[in-house]
């Protein structure tokens, strides 16, 4: 994540890929408290369809609210590939946390206090989400106070981002992926033969009175999968 050129109150990562329009699958605007998060859908595509990821740097850029950004955004929506958008906005005691899919058309509020998404619709999750879900409440309910955020930290980015246990059978994933549902159906992916799987992991802690504080490990280029070296970075503030 990096302090955005155009608007330095946002931080998140940028596609640089041609077609992306700079676009970004997880950005966070502390001073407008929202947080913006792109995940595709595999399965068909568009002639030259519309950079989904622009929906999530234009959302955390907006003082919009997610239901007006997306009936904003509707004639553009239209031409994007499918996508989930997460949206969590902080600006009341309790974090609003919503979902849109332009693949159902619907704008879901989600009130559980341990959530998990994945490349899939919200209600048809994939067996890795539910799975990460429940290791994600266990950690959770261990660590869950301020002076064991160490321990949090390092049990969330070990045992659970860099897991690499299959979770199958999973109809869902192998129906949208079917060449590749068992070399995906880990947390952690690496497929080393098509250099390709997961290169970042991008923790956002939020306490109770609005401190923020976001962790984020990244492979170092040039990025051999065997053996692949890790950077962190860190930023703190204030919502």
């Amino acid at each position: 994540m990096v302090s955005w050129e155009e608007d330095p109150s946002v931080y998140g990562g940028r596609d640089l890929q041609e077609g992306c329009n700079t676009g970004t699958w997880l950005a966070l605007s502390p001073v407008r408290k929202k947080l913006g998060v792109l995940l595709n859908l595999p399965g068909s595509t568009k002639p030259g369809a519309k950079s989904r990821g622009k929906l999530v740097a234009d959302y955390v850029k907006s003082n919009l609210n997610t239901k007006e950004y997306i009936d904003n955004m509707g004639s553009y929506i239209e031409e994007c590939n499918e996508f989930v958008l997460i949206t969590v906005e902080f600006g009341e005691s309790i974090p609003s946390v919503q979902s849109y899919s332009n693949a159902s058309n619907s704008l879901s509020k989600h009130n559980d206090a341990c959530l998990g998404f994945g490349n899939s619709l919200p209600d048809q999750p994939l067996k890795k989400v539910e799975a990460g879900r429940q290791k994600l409440e266990e950690i959770c309910s261990k660590y869950n106070k301020i002076e064991q955020k160490e321990q949090l930290v390092n049990e969330l980015l070990m045992s659970l981002l860099k897991s690499k246990e299959m979770h199958l059978p999973d109809p869902e994933l192998e129906k949208r992926k079917p060449d590749l549902f068992k070399q995906l159906s880990s947390i952690f992916v690496c497929i080393p033969p098509g250099r390709y799987g997961t290169r970042t992991h991008t923790l956002i802690l939020v306490t109770k009175g609005g401190h923020v504080e976001t962790i984020e490990v990244s492979m170092l280029p040039p990025i051999d999968p065997l053996n692949p070296k890790w950077q962190k970075t860190e930023y703190k503030f204030d919502l």
